[in-house]
């Protein structure tokens, strides 16, 4: 075959397969079309899944078309086309936009919902990272729980805010763990109550405050501890750290007391003492107990420190 000949036939290849391209592609020239044909053909498009050819047919609708009647409709599917292609932060631009340009919408439900989604989504999953994006998901899903409690979106809405609630929680717990590692315990505390205060229905809330209770451990503030165990322990009677939690509780108690002793306020030491072997009978510490009662009676008279003489 001649260099010539050929040179014809891919030539002749090559339309054959730009007409089969276009042929296959069925999309009509944005010329040719009026605002529904423009909307039609992007919502074809839209169902074929091919978003990025679809976003350019609802572009032309919005931004040609501002008076028409379906153009929150395409608006709205915009942002879905957005969604679809996984370009959230634009997805949620444009949900944005018919909330505020199209407020008696049909689509102005799902627009609220779809826009928190879009942050949820364009949040990164490491939750190390910037989790903004994540807050402004969990604000408007609140938000929509508040202003329409009757929508059949509501289920989708409470899914999708435990999600996002976990995964705030998680970042927050994490912070607190971090914190408690490097023995930076009030700064583990302050993540730790985030936890308890804004996210306990999430697997972390429990986590938070056993782990809240420890940092009161630490600091030796072992009647907050103790309070803080068994605050846990009848809370979560069921989780895997209850046992060690009421453990934890008679341990705190002890030490409560035991803290008193050292101090040298006797009557205070020995009033504790006398309430944890009511409070925690069998408990495991009662011959250290005996232990520290039976040292106070034997201590001379006058030796209990000034500050606490006769209370």
């Amino acid at each position: 075959m001649n260099r010539i000949r050929f040179s014809a036939l891919v030539t002749g290849l090559l339309l054959v397969a730009a007409i089969i391209a276009s042929c296959g592609s069925g999309a009509r020239p944005m010329a040719e079309l009026d605002a529904q044909g423009l909307y039609a053909e992007g919502q074809r498009l839209y169902e074929s899944e091919k978003y990025r050819s679809a976003i350019e047919y609802f572009q032309s609708v919005v931004f040609n078309y501002p008076g028409n009647a379906v153009v929150d409709s395409a608006q709205y599917y915009l942002g879905l086309s957005y969604f679809g292609n996984e370009e959230y932060e634009l997805a949620a631009i444009e949900f944005n936009r018919l909330t505020t340009n199209y407020p008696s919408s049909a689509f102005f439900e799902n627009a609220m919902f779809m826009r928190a989604v879009a942050f949820f989504e364009a949040t990164p999953e490491n939750p190390g990272l910037d989790q903004t994006d994540l807050q402004k998901a969990i604000d408007q899903l609140q938000d929509f729980l508040i202003d329409f409690p009757e929508s059949e979106l509501v289920p989708d809405v409470k899914k999708y805010l435990s999600l996002a609630q976990t995964r705030m929680a998680k970042k927050f717990y994490n912070a607190g763990m971090v914190y408690e590692r490097i023995g930076a315990w009030e700064a583990a505390k302050i993540y730790y109550q985030k936890v308890v205060d804004e996210y306990a229905d999430t697997e972390f809330g429990a986590l938070a405050a056993f782990h809240r209770a420890l940092m009161e451990m630490k600091q030796k503030n072992f009647s907050e501890a103790r309070t803080r165990f068994e605050a846990f322990a009848t809370a979560f009677p069921e989780h895997e750290l209850a046992s060690e939690a009421r453990e934890n509780a008679v341990e705190a108690a002890f030490r409560n007391c035991r803290l008193s002793f050292d101090a040298g306020k006797y009557t205070e030491a020995r009033q504790c003492l006398q309430d944890f072997s009511q409070a925690y009978p069998g408990n495991g510490f009662d011959d250290d107990a005996a232990d520290l009662l039976k040292k106070i009676e034997q201590q001379p008279a006058g030796q209990e420190t000034s500050e606490h003489a006769g209370s």
